[in-house]
């Protein structure tokens, strides 16, 4: 697949959970009811789209204060690097800017993974409260409403591990039209170790083989999580500068 494709899908997939605004610099996403995300509440600018950026910033500044949201800016990945360029302007605006490695990988062998037997994997159908109570164990409850308003949408999807009669682990994600996009994958903390995050990536992997999924690409969170995409059959075939900016104003 086209690795611009995957570039795209990162500046655009919030589209899926978070309002949105679109403005001719980028887009502004939003989720009032759901503040502690940063996914949900943050904007994407472009760098061939800016003619005044002291406007812009100004723009975005007076956006999301108006929402009661921390204005957040992320540079659209096409624009390897950018903020690094423009750290004294964002600085002057207010802002705290930095980059960050973001790493993609794609598949290039075979998943090796074995999963432990005694866990089970199943295809996520409707929200429950033990799939939300995954989310309150890891410790990350600004991803139940992200999850459970994306799973009302086409192309959504959860895979779920259970321990017994337990569910403690989840791997979601979405397809659009440019790429199928693993989004996080998420162990209750006091349940790893077990394997669950091994096990749902297989299962991942092979739901995708017989689905005939290809445009597939991911993005690991972590060394855990990128140790078992590698075991999976994955591997980094990119590592761009993701900036990231901070109102501090």
């Amino acid at each position: 697949m086209k690795l611009t494709d995957c570039y795209l899908e990162e500046d655009l997939f919030p589209k899926i959970f978070a309002d949105y605004e679109e403005r001719p610099y980028g887009i502004l996403f939003y989720s009032t009811n759901n503040k502690d995300s940063f996914d949900s509440n943050h904007a994407v600018i472009y760098k061939d789209k800016i003619s005044n950026l002291k406007e812009v910033l100004a723009d975005i500044t007076s956006f999301y204060k108006s929402k009661g949201c921390r204005p957040i800016i992320y540079q659209s990945m096409l624009d390897d690097n950018w903020f690094d360029e423009i750290s004294g302007e964002l600085k002057e605006a207010g802002y705290k800017s930095w980059g960050e490695d973001q790493e993609y990988m794609l598949a290039s062998g075979e998943n090796k993974i074995i999963p432990n037997p005694e866990l089970t994997v199943f295809k996520v159908d409707k929200w429950s409260d033990e799939i939300e109570n995954v989310f309150l164990e890891a410790e990350e409850p600004w991803e139940i409403k992200v999850a459970k308003t994306s799973l009302e949408k086409p192309g959504y999807w959860i895979f779920a591990v259970r321990s017994k009669e337990k569910v403690i682990g989840l791997l979601y994600g979405h397809i659009s039209e440019r790429a199928c996009r693993v989004d996080y994958l998420l162990v209750s903390k006091k349940h790893r170790r077990m394997g669950g995050g091994r096990a749902l990536f297989y299962a991942y992997v092979e739901w995708c083989k017989q689905n005939n999924i290809k445009n597939i690409y991911i993005w690991p969170d972590g060394e855990t999580p990128k140790r078992i995409y590698e075991e999976g059959g994955y591997k980094i075939v990119e590592i761009r500068k993701a900036g990231r900016a901070v109102f501090e104003g």
